[in-house]
């Protein structure tokens, strides 16, 4: 499977993008980067959008995809995964006719533009040949990670977190597990602001990575403040006995 990172930080400023990974070109997980890193042609190809939680940052394109895909006809809808809680968030605050136009109606409710899909943490479900499952992580609103599984192997992609301990159990028994996805946002010297916005710290990453049995997956680290990016690098460097590798935007990653 491959993986291209559309966006990778957790902030942004011109040249850094926020979080949008995009699967063999037509399954996104977040949607934090489209319009901006896509092609129309490529856009019209996406089929699906696994979505963490629904802070803006993660969503936002969501919008964006949508309105662009609209009058292209595409001739299928685009279907926006979550769980009823981010799927209730996205209507209620961002297509709701005010924010953001209703795109399940349009053109019409039998024959719309995007379609929601409710995913119950722990369900696995088929996507063609993929298998996803959504796991319940620790942020300040429901956040999920997603279990991706395909016949090439399988990897996490935890969405934004502070400590957390389900998602390591599922780990754990994935006998085929490539990469784990995770965030680090900011540096140990902003524990407290971490704890308080439901993040990770080099040394919180630290713990963390602990609870995964196996020591030779590959890390793939995302979500940086890009304010503190030297120095969570810095600190990062000093994990010992895991391989480590910090994301850039573009990168693409075979699995």
């Amino acid at each position: 499977m491959q993986i291209r990172v559309l966006g990778c930080h957790g902030s942004q400023t011109p040249g850094c993008n926020t979080t949008s990974f995009l699967l063999d070109g037509n399954i996104l997980v977040d949607a934090g980067a489209i319009t901006s890193s896509l092609t129309i042609e490529e856009q019209v190809n996406i089929d699906y959008v696994l979505v963490t939680h629904a802070h803006l940052d993660h969503v936002r394109d969501i919008m964006f995809l949508a309105d662009n895909i609209c009058y292209l006809q595409k001739g299928r809808p685009l279907t926006v995964i979550g769980t009823r809680n981010i799927i209730d968030t996205l209507r209620t605050h961002l297509f709701n006719n005010i924010i953001w136009p209703d795109f399940s109606l349009i053109p019409s409710p039998e024959n719309p533009v995007l379609k929601f899909k409710a995913i119950k943490p722990g369900e696995k479900m088929k996507l063609g040949d993929v298998g996803i499952t959504a796991i319940l992580v620790n942020h300040v609103i429901e956040t999920v990670s997603y279990a991706i599984e395909s016949k090439k192997g399988s990897f996490i992609i935890i969405g934004d977190t502070g400590p957390t301990e389900e998602v390591w159990k599922t780990a754990n028994k994935m006998s085929d597990l490539k990469a784990v996805f995770i965030e680090t946002s900011l540096p140990n010297s902003m524990k407290e602001v971490a704890e308080i916005t439901g993040h990770l710290t080099p040394s919180g990453l630290e713990e963390e990575l602990k609870k995964l049995n196996a020591p030779n997956h590959n890390i793939y680290l995302y979500h940086m403040k890009i304010q503190y990016r030297e120095a969570i690098q810095r600190e990062i460097a000093m994990i010992r006995d895991r391989d480590i590798h910090v994301l850039e935007d573009g990168e693409v990653i075979q699995i």
